[in-house]
């Protein structure tokens, strides 16, 4: 891109709002000017003058943070003063790694993007208000700030996810005679405790981290946008769609060294194939940039769990199990087939009732497909 007019340091469409670079360097080359945009690595928490930038983008690194999941729309608005603001809700949760140490982290977020940011107090409901001299101010501020949550909630267990529930009884009978079958003759690892229980099978298609209840009510709402505007194009309403269940596989690539084995889904009729996942990617992209999803992969990975060996009881939890005799006998298991019937969005931990008995996930939403 070349410079628009001599003596001014950056292209117009830094003065748009949105997240933004927080670097920009001028290179010339060729009698042109082109600008390189990085984020560059923050610096302690503990180092209250220095710059709060961002960790670098790794491969591999557990708290990377994808600047195309982030939010896209929202509003900055102008204010009678003539300066622009922008507000947003964040979890109260939140609001001390925003403000660090007195008050550290948020001189720091307020210097390096020359703007004011209000923060609720301690025990007091409303929203982070930013407002800056220019859109550019703001849209910095705000994308600093969303980041720094996004890094902290890659952090936290998730609390909810959504689901897609196999409601057949076929499936079920056939993942209990699965379970008998392979126990008649275990391999090295396999105990009963490792199978998925026959009542809670489902696929997952977004995990998510939600800390209050407005925050579940965005997920709801979240969903529900979702299913207006994406998933009624891929699937029309009130129509039958079969998933068929069958040929099992394992998460990593050593079958003598397995933690989770499970069965492969794809859509009953072939010349569907491809639409459910197009559905459930576009699902955990609506809730990535919203702010609510933690993100484990690039795509949704379809598949109903069988066996897992974080389910293990007794000593040795965890342990993985062999399973290169299960999968040379059972490879091709047919689980069955299920309608696609809806999605919900499901509490986790929610799986025993009152005498502990196994369940299915308490849920806070039902879409009905």
């Amino acid at each position: 891109m070349t410079s628009p007019r001599r003596g001014n340091h950056f292209p117009d469409f830094f003065t748009t709002k949105g997240p933004i670079p927080l670097n920009v360097t001028p290179i010339n080359f060729d009698n042109r000017i082109y600008y390189q945009a990085s984020i560059v690595s923050q610096t302690s928490e503990l180092d209250v003058d220095a710059r709060p930038h961002l960790k670098p983008y790794l491969d591999n690194d557990d708290e990377i943070i994808d600047c195309a999941d982030m939010e896209e729309n929202y509003d900055i608005s102008l204010t009678k003063s003539g300066k622009f603001q922008t507000s947003f809700y964040v979890p109260s949760s939140f609001h001390s790694f925003l403000i660090g140490a007195k008050g550290s982290k948020l001189k720091a977020f307020q210097r390096s993007t020359n703007t004011t940011i209000k923060i609720p107090r301690i025990n007091e409901r409303g929203d982070v208000v930013i407002l800056g001299e220019t859109e550019r101010q703001v849209a910095s501020a705000r994308t600093q700030i969303a980041m720094t949550i996004a890094q902290r909630k890659d952090r936290m267990p998730p609390t909810h996810f959504i689901s897609i529930p196999i409601d057949s009884t076929i499936i079920r009978q056939n993942l209990e005679k699965f379970h008998h079958a392979v126990l008649q003759n275990p391999s090295k690892g396999v105990t009963d405790s490792l199978f998925q229980k026959a009542v809670k099978v489902h696929l997952t298609v977004a995990v998510l981290i939600l800390f209050d209840d407005e925050e579940i009510e965005n997920a709801k709402k979240c969903l529900q946008a979702c299913y207006e505007e994406h998933i009624t194009a891929i699937f029309a309403k009130n129509k039958k769609y079969k998933v068929r269940v069958q040929g099992l596989e394992i998460m990593n690539d050593d079958p003598s060294n397995v933690y989770v084995l499970y069965a492969k889904v794809q859509m009953a009729d072939p010349e569907l194939n491809g639409k459910l996942q197009k559905m459930c990617d576009g699902i955990l992209s609506y809730f990535l940039r919203a702010g609510l999803a933690k993100k484990e992969a690039d795509r949704v990975k379809l598949h109903m769990t069988v066996m897992n060996a974080s389910f293990r009881k007794g000593n040795g939890r965890s342990m993985p199990f062999d399973a290169r005799e299960l999968l040379e006998e059972h490879g091709n298991f047919y689980f069955g087939e299920f309608e696609l019937k809806q999605l919900d969005l499901c509490i986790r931990g929610t799986t025993t009732n009152e005498l502990g008995e196994p369940k299915y996930y308490d849920t806070a939403l039902n879409i009905i497909l």
